[in-house]
């Protein structure tokens, strides 16, 4: 047997051709040379050129044998496979493969799985029927005959990716894909917080009246500055992703009222320079607003009591904003049929009877939407074949796994292969310590050799640190309490959590790599945010840093790329799998813990939180898997008497 080099060069030069010589016969089926099987290779190119002089082909007698077929292939191809110069990439270059792995009688997909990035073969599809921005989301999921095939099942495998991959398959899914066609709402420009826009980018929104602006920024300051104004009382305080949802909420609740009676959206048609946040003092526009939410969804949800519980505080006595703003009145305007004359006359004459008509009915309707409000998300549909397993994080396991089967070869795609390091990353980090979403993306780095940030830093951060401890020898995370949700519980007794990273499948290796030489590549010489988990800079974005939109991304693209399994690429590594955020790790922890223990306690320590929150939110403890975890210890009296009972 030729050595790796001298095979290539062997198949590189080819077969010479000599004058008045015919050529030698194809032979559709060659056999072996040798005797017995091939030693395993793992690069494709190795692969290749073993399997051609096991089989005496030589460049020109495989070229001939594959356009005998009528596959059009080029004869310099080939040689460029042997070589290594490239690899397959197009659908005419699969198709070849396959004629190959024939020729050879081969297992379908032998050479395929060898390929540097595998992942790549559904990236040259150029006769889809589709906008170019969708082709570039569902190429992925695509298998690689997907032109060939006819156009009945095209039509149902890009059915397929679009119900259970691209729209999440769920009923809410649908309903959120429909909700995201009937954009309404309104863009907010705010000084609050130093940011320019508290808004999503949305071209289409209709930017707030300078008015509007300024009662919201007076709002925002009020509920998140350190202290209040001399004058002013307040109960509780919002932290910026709390106050960034607020707005949201606000630019939706103002969408409505600005949208036409004979639109889509069937608003209340109000002009723009008429919206004021004195309107919420009044009953007759919170109850238009839970009935239009309740009317256009087709039930009551929590979004409704939420925003009812927003009312509620703003009219509270003393320490409510619109209570301590009665200045707002001289901005209301008649509404036909919600506000007349009369009202704001005596809105400006007694302000605080009309919040104290609000805070009462609010009070009222809250009790009412509370008994009817349903959930229409379900958090645990789009992981129940994982909650259902024996092992629920055996099962979530599997992902990660699946991840480093289908790595790409960093040294011809290094931008993919960092990529999904840092995928597997994100899954493996999520696992071990069960953190909510912006805890994780704010986790901050300090590589070995430099000294950590001290506990006082952290703390004025509001974030944690992954870093490196000489003493006990591995990576930890190092988390304030103020920088979690709940960190005024019981859990954190204001003391911070720690937890040190186990080295398990390489782990510490995967992380030194990632900070070594993926990271890097992923940053692209733009700005270091200095956190762990970092974007891919591409020339379009200069900020590397993610938000809670762009993270929540990053998972759910994990899920949908390795997670959810694809029966017509067989990629993917649980069936029934959906895509979901990063909030179902906690899901998948607790669920575990509970099969695992039976203790709503133990199980509070994976997600650092109290039991009663795990028994009410997290843990899919249905009465069969506590009759089964009893039944273990009850069974073990059985076991004890090993002779059997007579017949």
């Amino acid at each position: 047997m030729l050595d790796g080099n001298r095979r290539a060069a062997s198949v590189k030069n080819g077969e010479k051709k000599r004058r008045g010589t015919p050529p030698r016969p194809v032979i559709e089926f060659p056999e072996p040379i040798e005797s017995g099987q091939s030693a395993e290779v793992d690069s494709f190119q190795e692969a290749f050129v073993q399997q051609m002089c096991r089989h005496g082909d030589t460049r020109w007698r495989l070229f001939r044998a594959l356009t005998a077929k009528g596959q059009k292939i080029d004869v310099k191809t080939i040689a460029s496979w042997a070589t290594g110069a490239k690899v397959p990439r197009s659908v005419s270059s699969f198709a070849a493969l396959s004629l190959i792995e024939r020729r050879y009688r081969l297992p379908p997909g032998y050479f395929k799985e060898k390929l540097p990035h595998p992942s790549r073969a559904a990236a040259g599809h150029s006769k889809l029927d589709m906008p170019y921005s969708e082709r570039r989301r569902i190429s992925w999921h695509l298998p690689d005959d997907f032109d060939r095939r006819k156009l009945s099942e095209r039509a149902e495998i890009l059915n397929w990716v679009r119900t259970h991959i691209i729209s999440g398959g769920t009923e809410y899914r649908r309903f959120q894909a429909r909700a995201s066609k009937e954009r309404y709402g309104i863009r907010f420009n705010l000084l609050w917080n130093s940011q320019p826009e508290a808004k999503r980018p949305n071209s289409k929104l209709i930017a707030a009246s300078a008015r509007l602006n300024a009662e919201l920024d007076s709002l925002l300051n009020f509920k998140t500055s350190t202290l209040t104004a001399i004058g002013m009382q307040r109960h509780g305080v919002w932290g910026n992703e709390t106050a960034t949802q607020k707005v949201e909420h606000f630019a939706l609740m103002f969408g409505a009222m600005i949208a036409a009676p004979n639109s889509v959206q069937k608003g209340l048609g109000l002009r723009l320079h008429d919206l004021s946040f004195a309107l919420f003092a009044f009953p007759s526009v919170w109850d238009w607003y839970v009935n239009w939410r309740g009317q256009r969804r087709g039930f009551y949800t929590a979004w409704e009591l939420d925003m009812l519980r927003v009312a509620s505080a703003m009219a509270r006595k003393e320490t409510g904003w619109l209570r301590q703003n009665a200045d707002l009145a001289h901005n209301l305007v008649a509404i036909e049929g919600l506000l007349s004359e009369q009202d704001i006359f005596d809105a400006t004459q007694n302000w605080h009877g009309v919040c104290d008509e609000l805070y009462k009915f609010v009070q009222i309707r809250m009790k009412e939407v509370g008994r009817i409000a349903r959930v229409h998300r379900d958090p645990f549909e789009a992981i129940m074949p994982v909650l259902e397993a024996d092992s629920p994080l055996t099962e979530y396991r599997r992902i990660a796994q699946e991840v480093l089967r289908l790595m790409p070869d960093r040294k011809r795609y290094p931008t993919p292969a960092a990529e999904a390091i840092r995928s597997y990353l994100v899954l493996r980090l999520g696992m071990h310590s069960g953190l909510r979403q912006k805890n994780l993306r704010q986790l901050l780095l300090c590589p070995r050799g430099q000294i950590p940030r001290t506990e006082r830093q952290l703390f004025d951060l509001k974030r944690g640190e992954l870093r490196w401890h000489e003493k006990d020898g591995g990576w930890e995370m190092f988390i304030p309490a103020i920088a979690f949700k709940n960190g005024h519980s019981s859990f954190f007794g204001s003391k911070p959590f720690r937890l040190k990273l186990p080295n398990l499948e390489g782990l510490y290796a995967m992380i030194d790599l990632y900070i070594g030489h993926h990271r890097p590549r992923l940053l692209a010489g733009a700005d270091d945010p200095g956190t762990f988990f970092i974007k891919t800079v591409k020339r379009t974005s200069g900020n590397a840093e993610y938000n809670n939109t762009t993270f929540y991304e990053l998972w759910r693209l994990t899920i949908q790329r390795y997670g959810v399994y694809n029966p017509y690429t067989k990629r993917g590594a649980i069936k029934g799998l959906l895509p979901h955020g990063p909030h179902n790790i906690r899901d998948v922890l607790a669920t575990h813990i509970l099969k695992e223990t039976g203790s709503y306690e133990q199980a509070s320590y994976a997600i650092q939180d109290t039991p009663e929150m795990v028994a009410k939110h997290y843990g899919r403890f249905l009465p069969q898997d506590k009759a089964a975890l009893a039944a273990q210890i009850l069974n073990k009296v059985w076991q004890q008497d090993a002779e059997p009972a007579p017949v």
